[in-house]
């Protein structure tokens, strides 16, 4: 080996030796999974993009921010979330995690408990429609 050769080859071999000594961590680290309490709903239906459209595609033509029961956007959740229901009071509109005991519910899903069902015109909400409303009531009725 020639003298220029030599600092290479000695670079070299520090190279090979210093990646052959490195510590031991030991194994890898993986936490354990995180487990939910089954008792806590998750917040899986959202007020704003998923309940609002259907309150204004299938509710909002008879009740518009003139009308005593204004659905429109930034006041449709306080006009409806342990709200008395007119008429039918001390029965509330909706009752945050009891479908059953809220009178939206029975008048969008045809049950004749509070009268006529909702809305009139025939247009009844989907069954994907009714699901999505009785979840969100379900799991608490929050305003998110």
């Amino acid at each position: 080996m020639s003298r220029s050769q030599l600092p290479h080859a000695f670079l070299f071999a520090i190279g090979v030796f210093s990646a052959g000594c490195t510590k031991d961590e030991g194994p890898l680290y993986i936490p354990e999974p995180v487990t939910l309490d089954p008792g806590i709903p998750m917040d899986t239906v959202f007020f704003a993009t998923e309940v609002m459209p259907v309150f204004q595609q299938h509710c909002w033509v008879c009740h518009p921010p003139m009308g005593e029961m204004d659905l429109s956007t930034g006041v449709a959740y306080a006009n409806l979330v342990n709200v008395p229901a007119l008429g039918y009071a001390p029965a509330l509109r909706i009752v945050p995690g009891d479908p059953m005991a809220s009178v939206l519910w029975h008048k969008i899903s045809q049950s004749t408990t509070y009268g006529l069902n909702m809305p009139p015109n025939g247009t009844f909400l989907t069954n994907e429609e009714l699901q999505t409303i009785r979840d969100w009531i379900e799991q608490g009725a929050m305003d998110n």
